[in-house]
């Protein structure tokens, strides 16, 4: 069974106010927790620069170094992404202002040692695209992952897609198969569905099927597969305002079981949030019994 090697770090405007030391404290207990990748969501939210001074980020890169961990840096979170993805001229102008952003934040942090690759953060999924939509979609990839690589030789791509059971697993390998022509990323690491759709008591059932696709979809295009854990739980029945807790550490296991065969590595979304022990008692509750049933248990043998 695979363990939780890194974590997405949602991090938005008031987290800017957090301090050196809460952040020691934290990257601490993702390194104990065995993670040794921290992935930034976005460097850019619905227009906002997120390292305007006072620049948040160098003491959480120098923090992360220090614990043998890498950070990967997220791009542009644009709101009307979910409303003008099938616009072409809207996807032409993400391209272009990713690309700037890239460049400015590889000028920023691109020398620092923790620097670790790109995330684009366009989360595409399970839909029934035409072709046409298909192709508008995969340029967009391509366009911003070939510059990625340009401005950092050497450095992943990282792109984080989800299903929701929309189209068959067999069409979703297909879209995928469309989708990476010609390698616009490195890594693909799918969403597991089961936080945000509240597939507790489903996992088998839905997770296994899609990543078994997306599995045979990345090894034809030599893009590796990774799995995005979802640690939290759905609270609420209520589709336009969901409700997320810290899942119980116990479904975190059956989430690893379930991806493990398929997958090169697991990240989760996210620890500062849902999984650290600084951040609320179930938060905790899932820390420890992280621990007490997947690394400490391993570490026995």
């Amino acid at each position: 069974m695979k363990r939780i090697e890194g974590t997405f770090l949602q991090f938005w405007w008031s987290m800017r106010e957090v301090d050196e030391a809460q952040w020691e404290r934290e990257i601490a207990a993702m390194h104990t927790a065995g993670m040794r990748t921290i992935i930034l969501q976005w460097m850019q939210a619905d227009g906002k620069n997120l390292f305007e001074p006072p620049d948040p980020f160098p003491h959480l890169l120098n923090i992360a170094h220090g614990q043998k961990m890498r950070v990967v840096f997220g791009l542009r979170h644009d709101g009307r992404w979910w409303r003008e993805w099938g616009n072409a001229e809207y996807l032409r102008e993400e391209a272009r202002e990713s690309i700037a952003l890239a460049r400015e934040v590889h000028r920023r942090y691109g020398k620092h040692p923790a620097f670790a690759g790109f995330y684009v953060p366009y989360e595409i999924w399970d839909g029934s695209f035409t072709e046409a939509q298909t192709a508008q979609i995969a340029e967009l990839l391509r366009t911003i992952g070939q510059a990625c690589r340009q401005i950092a030789p050497g450095k992943p791509v990282l792109v984080a897609p989800f299903f929701a059971g929309l189209i068959p697993p067999e069409r979703f390998e297909q879209l995928w198969l469309s989708l990476l022509k010609d390698k616009p990323v490195d890594v693909v690491a799918l969403q597991d569905g089961v936080g945000a759709r509240g597939w507790d008591d489903e996992i088998e059932k839905r997770v296994p099927p899609y990543f078994s696709a997306m599995q045979r979809a990345c090894r034809q295009r030599g893009v590796k597969l990774w799995c995005d854990l979802e640690c939290f739980r759905l609270t609420n029945n209520n589709p336009s305002r969901p409700a997320f807790a810290p899942a119980p550490a116990e479904r975190i296991v059956q989430q690893l079981k379930a991806v493990s065969p398929y997958v090169e590595r697991v990240v989760t979304f996210d620890f500062y949030h849902y999984m650290s022990p600084h951040r609320g008692e179930a938060q905790r509750a899932l820390y420890e019994g992280y621990l007490r049933l997947v690394v400490n248990k391993g570490i026995a043998g």
